[in-house]
């Protein structure tokens, strides 16, 4: 955006406390932990756990050139920023983005519904994107701040803008209509999300219809939804439809579908006959549908078939994934490389520099294409972008990423460091020259200048086992369980044990983005990376050891505590350090691990208040035994009473913690009465429940986060009665033709699984025949279809519509998924998808 200062408090409302009303403003942020570009405004934001106006002058700190407040008089801000004061800060950002948006004449396409919105946009930016310079939200950005965040985007060059509206409540739609303010628009679907907020699917269709109350283009529907039925709907109507109904009223039908392994075959038939033949490279037949939406929007805008056809195949569920991969050389890799526009862009040289930390930074950046008369501009404008960023190294590949090295160069970065390379040979030259451990290496393009293959170059280095991370589904598990806890209770996510396997570090960073009030880990070695990647929240150490406690109070972690040893170390170090230690007591009440007994609980902490004046109480906990059993509970409301009756006894003598917690991820679901001031959840965050009755009395749903994958490394065929593998276990009942998959039980395939596991492969089940072995399995894949060495094999997790669940390991197994994720081995490669 461009504006001035007197801009915004006249759009706000607001009035400046100081500074020059003429100051330019061109950015907005709400994240004063992100690095800020100049002329940017802070909007500090007040939620029930968070606070914006305590971050104001750290966004001054950083860079930004103004603050939107809504409390104070500004006299408390040292910095030295402007300020515009209004009465609410979070209306005032609705109120500048609805301002914003007046200014543009574009058609502007209003994506809602229950699922899918995110899918039906991307597709339609894809098909039209092929005739006009589009807008679209990044990534979800669909919420009351999100909107007028992506609003705030729009330039002058955009021809086309695609804006996603959600909602969890009641009332929210109005301001998102306020601001979007829709000519068109597309209903995705009419279901049960966010159930709690919108009680039932009559109140959720009433709801999302109010995007549309003043909308005077048509709105695609799905034809067989009656709560968006011609008489209960105002807006103009363009139906879609499976099927050649000829008595339906749908305009535009689905027809000759046909399915196949890794997307569907279709054609699209408008009732004036126009047709369309679509290749959809996604499996699921719900992006049939999705895509038929995008479709009828797109033809309503004026696009060709050949741009709807092209669009459409173009369109791959995995260019919404930015995918982060870790060498065996400690090098990150960033794979972004399958589209590029400016906001994209930005968005991926903003999770560069987050994931980064300490490192080095290097981006390799190509062309961005369909940019038109603006391109040169567009491509200057990212290298200014980055080079205020610090980004350490720049490669550029492309005729037209060469003006994003200019643009670099004219905003202060070093020439030295910037290259623009001619072709991926000289590229991967420089890489194998230059890269070292640490780095962390971004690559972003359009996705027809081929990056993606230098990317794969690199990518290819990691073992063909692999588990991959989806960040998205951890976040959206996380917010899930907010929703569920209501407003008043924290979340402290337990990240110990390598994130359950899974990373801690990585895990954290996405969860601290997402607004986790805390995290956990089991040991000061665990958090210590933490720190070092710059995240600042409490951490709490449940095996605190006097021998560790001086890198307990170096690093700024609380520990638990139920020891007078670990309290005298505490205060020794923290004396040392002159630092307060904040430390939560462990109260055992009937798990008979560790802790206090509650009879020993008051006397223990008045000694240390009184002799350690240096170690503060911050905590009372202690941990549930069975809370994921329903037939303990009785044992589970006894623990509960007897920490409440440990927590008023310690009130009486002056001693008030300032949180309580005890809910761990069974309880956070299955006891309302266990939430206190903050849960501890970790297997949850991954979309696992510890038991059954967890998973049936979740009142949000969540989604996996995990998928177990390895490669296919030889096929071969045996004939009947032939015996397979160690111990000669199995023998084939006729000829069979069996594959070897690069994977065994040092990299968490469990033996167990030897004669009774099956793996993924073309979508079908395929059974393990033998002993599973060290570094390999073997699988019968005579009816998995047409299979090649190197194909994808998937372990745990989904693939097209077929799934196996982690949890169907645990009952083979007669074990737990929180072992067997424990036990995916560091070889196994993690790649993180976001």
């Amino acid at each position: 955006m461009k504006c001035t200062l007197a801009d915004v408090a006249k759009w706000t409302g607001g009035r400046i406390e100081r500074g020059d009303p003429l100051a330019d403003v061109a950015d907005v942020t709400v994240d004063s932990r992100a690095l800020i570009s100049p002329n940017t405004l802070f909007v500090a934001l007040q939620g029930p756990r968070f606070d914006g106006h305590h971050f104001v002058d750290q966004a001054f700190e950083k860079g930004a050139t103004a603050a939107l407040i809504h409390r104070g008089t500004g006299s408390e801000y040292a910095g030295e920023g402007a300020l515009v004061i209004v009465d609410d800060t979070l209306e005032a950002l609705q109120k500048l983005a609805a301002s914003w948006r007046a200014r543009f004449s574009i058609p502007f396409v209003g994506i809602t519904g229950s699922n899918g919105k995110t899918i039906v946009k991307d597709m339609l930016a894809s098909i039209v994107g092929r005739h006009h310079t589009v807008f679209r939200s990044p990534g979800s950005y669909n919420s009351q701040v999100g909107v007028p965040l992506s609003l705030l985007g729009l330039s002058d060059e955009h021809q086309v803008a695609i804006i996603e509206a959600g909602i969890s409540q009641t009332g929210e739609m109005e301001s998102l209509e306020r601001m979007i303010r829709p000519t068109v628009g597309i209903v995705t679907n009419i279901g049960l999300a966010h159930a709690a907020g919108l009680n039932d699917e009559e109140t959720t269709a009433f709801e999302k219809k109010k995007l549309f109350r003043r909308t005077e283009g048509p709105v695609v529907v799905p034809a067989d939804e009656p709560l968006l039925a011609r008489d209960c709907f105002d807006a103009q109507r363009l139906p879609v439809a499976f099927g050649d109904d000829e008595s339906s009223e749908a305009e535009v039908f689905v027809e000759e579908l046909h399915s196949r392994e890794g997307g569907h075959d279709f054609r699209l038939r408008w009732s004036s006959e126009r047709t369309v033949d679509v290749r959809l490279n996604v499996p699921g037949r719900h992006n049939v549908t999705n895509a038929a939406m995008a479709a009828a929007m797109a033809a309503h805008l004026g696009c060709t078939d050949e741009a709807i056809a092209q669009g459409l195949a173009a369109y791959s569920l995995r260019q919404m994934r930015l995918e982060m991969h870790t060498t065996g050389a400690d090098i990150t890799l960033i794979n972004d490389a399958y589209n590029a526009d400016p906001t994209s862009v930005r968005s991926a040289l903003a999770t560069l520099d987050n994931y980064a930390g300490d490192q080095r930074r290097i981006a390799i950046l190509g062309d961005m294409l369909d940019l038109g008369g603006r391109s040169e501009r567009a491509h200057r404008d990212v290298g200014r972008h980055l080079a205020r960023l610090g980004v350490d190294r720049l490669f550029c590949i492309g005729e037209l990423a060469r003006h994003i090295g200019d643009g670099a160069a004219e905003a202060g970065m070093d020439p030295e460091a910037i290259d623009t390379v001619d072709d991926f040979d000289a590229l991967n030259r420089r890489l194998d020259r230059e890269l070292q451990a640490g780095d962390v290496v971004l690559f972003k393009a359009s996705r027809a200048v081929g990056l993606d293959r230098a990317a794969r170059r690199l990518i290819e280095s990691v073992a063909p086992t692999r588990l991959y991370i989806d960040l998205n589904a951890i976040a959206d598990n996380f917010h899930s369980l907010r929703r569920h806890l209501g407003d008043d209770v924290d979340v402290m996510a337990v990240v110990k044990s390598f994130g359950y396997g899974n990373d801690a570090t990585r895990i954290s960073q996405t969860l601290v983005q997402q607004g986790v009030d805390a995290l956990a880990v089991a040991f000061p070695d665990e958090a210590i990376p933490l720190r070092r990647r710059g995240l600042t929240v409490p951490i709490l150490v449940t095996n605190a050891r006097a021998a560790e406690a001086d890198k307990l109070v170096k690093y700024d972690l609380e520990a638990l505590v139920y020891t007078a040893s670990v309290a005298r170390a505490l205060a020794h170090h923290a004396r040392k350090r002159n630092r307060q230690v904040g430390i939560h007591l462990a109260i055992d009440t009937g798990m008979r691990r560790a802790g206090l007994r509650p009879e020993q609980a008051v006397d223990f902490a008045v000694e240390l208040t009184d002799t350690f004046p240096n170690l503060h109480i911050t905590g009372l906990m202690t941990h549930f035994a069975v809370a994921d059993m329903p037939a303990h509970d009785d044992f589970t409301r006894r623990q509960i009473a007897r920490l409440e009756d440990v927590a008023r006894a310690l009130a009486e003598e002056g001693i008030e913690p300032r949180c309580i917690h005890a809910a761990n991820t069974a309880a956070a679901w299955r006891f309302p009465e266990a939430h206190f001031d903050m849960v501890r959840v970790g297997l949850g965050l991954y979309g696992l429940h510890p038991s059954p009755a967890v998973g049936e009395e979740a009142g949000e749903p969540v989604r996996p986060a995990l998928r177990f994958t390895t490669r296919v490394l030889h096929i071969h065929d045996v004939d009947k009665g032939e015996s397979v593998g160690y111990g000669r276990t199995w023998r084939a009942p006729r000829c069979r033709r069996l594959a070897t998959l690069a994977a065994g039980y040092n990299d968490g395939f469990p033996y167990f699984l030897s004669n009774r596991g099956q793996v993924l492969i073309n979508g079908r089940r395929c059974p393990v025949v033998g002993s599973v072995c060290m570094d390999v399995t073997v699988v019968d894949i005579t009816d998995a279809g047409d299979v090649c060495v190197g194909d994808e094999a998937v372990l745990f997790g989904q693939q097209g519509d077929s799934s196996i669940h982690v949890d169907e390991w645990a009952r083979t197994g007669n074990t737990i998924n929180y072992e067997l994720l424990c036990n995916i081995s560091p070889r196994v490669r993690r790649i993180f998808l976001k």
